[in-house]
């Protein structure tokens, strides 16, 4: 019982770091544009995209312009359609509005990327192969989305 009332604190002091750095139309502008870079990203329009996940190009739009919220469902059809999960996209884990704070996350991801590598490239691991080629693959993945974080970090510095 008492560590399930440690677990609910701790998360209750990642809310109030959560709700003390972004108010809400700011939170609104960071997912407005990280949706414009995931798209410009892909190469692909506005329309395209509002093909894709089934709305009409001008809901697409409120939603990178930021004056719409896009609901759960749609964050869910864009995270599957770039291949990013939805706290990417939602920036949860952006937890400041200083860049060099965001690429120290990012370097941070990065060393933790680098453990799970060493572990599943180990010649004297007992892990199972397959299970190696699936964390060498999400490790890969994770590694192009950091590298395109820090870019548009960097991008943002100048």
């Amino acid at each position: 019982m008492e560590r399930e009332k440690r677990k609910i604190e701790l998360q209750l002091e990642e809310m109030k770091k959560y709700n003390n750095l972004f108010d809400i139309p700011e939170r609104k502008k960071l997912i407005a544009e990280m949706l414009v870079e995931l798209r410009k990203a892909s190469g692909l329009t506005q329309s395209k995209i509002a093909e894709y996940i089934g709305i009409k190009p001008v809901t697409y739009s409120t939603y990178e312009n930021g004056t719409r919220e896009a609901p759960a469902e749609i964050i869910v059809r864009l995270s599957i359609l770039y291949g990013v999960p939805t706290d990417v996209i939602l920036q949860q884990c952006r937890f400041s509005k200083n860049n060099f704070d965001a690429q120290k996350q990012i370097d941070d991801m990065n060393s933790q990327l680098d453990e799970i590598r060493d572990i599943i490239t180990d010649k004297d691991s007992e892990i199972n192969p397959q299970f190696a080629e699936m964390m060498k693959a999400m490790t890969d993945a994770f590694s192009q989305m950091g590298e395109q974080l820090s870019q548009l970090n960097n991008k943002n510095n100048q």
